[in-house]
């Protein structure tokens, strides 16, 4: 069985353990990229590589729009803590896009029954 690049996403899980040291509450949502070792266990077919290109396409999309309107929220109100708090929001948006999109996308699954 071959083994998928997917699963090192859950290496920045460990980002997580900054925020128990440091007191930084803002980083405990990194824990979350730890369900990305489940991949491990899961058989690397040409169905996931597909869904995955198709879940990242979803992400990146998400990302250029938050991306295109942070830039234009900043340049408004010409404040650099929005830009903080917008490019988060945007980080978090895109991979929950990417997240539930991959899940739906494998849930959906592939067989098409020509009947």
């Amino acid at each position: 069985m071959r083994k998928g690049r997917l699963r090192y996403l859950g290496l920045l899980g460990f980002l997580g353990l900054l925020g128990v040291f440091m007191g930084e509450p803002g980083l405990y949502g990194f824990f979350g990229f730890f369900g990305f070792f489940a991949v491990t266990f899961q058989q690397q077919d040409e169905l996931l590589e597909q869904n995955l290109n198709k879940a990242g396409m979803n992400g990146f999309v998400v990302s250029m729009l938050g991306l295109a309107l942070t830039i234009v929220v900043v340049t408004v109100t010409r404040s650099f803590q929005w830009l903080a708090l917008m490019v988060g929001i945007v980080f978090a948006l895109q991979i929950l896009t990417f997240t539930i999109s991959l899940v739906l996308y494998e849930k959906e699954g592939g067989v098409v029954d020509d009947d």
